[in-house]
């Protein structure tokens, strides 16, 4: 008799907290309906571990917005990187197409087509262009184009007296110091 006893009062254990687990999923409205309870127990659409908005805490929320808000800035900071790298490769085709020009110029004075007066200006005026270009870019890029050599030193003398006084003073700080002090004498003779 006593087997007997053991596995029905297990089964009476379970139907009677069954029947305690469904009064309570009714009672705090998780569940509206049989319909709703049947769906939920077959695997339905609805996710059966998730929580009621009213029970989620503010602060859940605020840290959702901020881990939302760290995956916003992460994507921030690699996009503003990847302008930075293309700001530093056009300032680089600027330069090599300045180069180019000047190659070109020096090559129709050669020829005799055009003035010396004709070429200065366009050469002025070219230079005024990167000098602003060169303003708008950061020192270090800045000094590295420089020094690369698709400019010629007077070029980069011309173009140094353009900038911004302090802006010429951190890219000859980021320049090699012997690039810098032959600039800087270049400047000199220029003046």
């Amino acid at each position: 008799m006593k087997f007997l006893l053991v596995p029905l009062l297990i089964i009476g254990m379970f139907v009677s907290f069954t029947a305690a687990m469904l009064a309570m999923l009714f009672f705090t409205e998780t569940v509206k309906s049989p319909e709703e309870l049947q769906s939920m127990l077959s695997g339905g659409d609805s996710d059966p571990s998730r929580l009621d908005q009213s029970f989620v805490d503010e602060e859940d929320k605020l840290g959702q917005l901020a881990s939302l808000l760290e995956t916003y800035r992460g994507e921030y900071e690699t996009k503003q990187d990847s302008l930075e790298e293309q700001l530093d490769r056009l300032a680089l085709l600027q330069s090599s197409l300045a180069a180019r020009a000047t190659e070109l110029d020096e090559q129709e004075a050669r020829i005799g087509m055009v003035a010396d007066s004709a070429l200065g200006a366009r050469r002025t005026e070219r230079i005024a262009e990167l000098a602003t270009f060169y303003n708008k870019l950061k020192p270090a890029p800045a000094a590295e184009i420089l020094q690369t050599g698709t400019l010629d030193d007077t070029t980069v003398g011309l173009l140094m007296r353009q900038l911004q006084a302090q802006h010429m003073a951190k890219i000859m700080a980021s320049m090699d110091p012997e690039f810098a002090a032959r600039i800087t004498n270049l400047m000199k003779e220029l003046e």
